[in-house]
């Protein structure tokens, strides 16, 4: 069955993101560029919240990202979405489809959907929501070398976890994947 795997880049301080959204600290090169088309291309399914959807949506079919990052634009554009909103009506992504609440039976219904693993990026709140829940099978947190020292936080409450591996980048990246220990 496929696992359920948040990806998230975050600060040493744990921030996803700054106080307003902003991912312009995310430390990339050809490097990560290879490590994101594998992981990437290894993904069944994406899950968004509606603030990384909007994101993601307003970036990847653009003409930058297919001329600056055709694999991966390539990637997200084909690949199945499941944005999770309340508000949203609709949803112009390709393959993208608007589910408003979050359940185990949903998400085991999805699972069934494909064999391949469900990818979360972003979206902080969903991921909490998964955790509420105990949905998540495994995190892949990229350390950047950077502190914020504010912004949006990954984690709110405590989670204990096991080290599964870890890949340092020359960059300074360091990939941590953690299995979530749900008491």
């Amino acid at each position: 069955m496929p696992k359920i795997i948040v990806f998230n880049m975050i600060t040493v301080d744990g921030f996803f993101a700054g106080p307003n959204g902003e991912i312009d600290w995310h430390n990339v090169d050809a490097e990560f560029n290879e490590f994101a088309i594998k992981q990437t291309g290894n993904a069944g399914m994406l899950l968004f919240g509606k603030t990384t959807y909007e994101l993601m949506a307003g970036y990847w079919p653009s003409e930058p990202a297919l001329t600056d990052d055709p694999i991966i634009a390539g990637i997200m554009n084909s690949a199945s979405k499941i944005v999770f909103s309340k508000t949203m009506a609709k949803a112009d992504w390709n393959n993208t489809k608007i589910l408003s609440e979050i359940s185990s039976a949903e998400i085991e219904k999805l699972k069934k959907l494909t064999n391949k693993d469900i990818f979360i990026f972003g979206s902080g709140q969903i991921v909490q929501e998964f955790v509420k829940l105990k949905l998540i099978d495994e995190f892949r947190l990229m350390i950047s070398p950077i502190i914020l020292g504010q912004g949006k936080p990954l984690f709110k409450g405590m989670l204990k976890l096991r080290l599964l591996d870890s890949k340092i980048f020359k960059n300074g990246n360091v990939l941590l994947y953690y299995q979530p220990r749900y008491n």
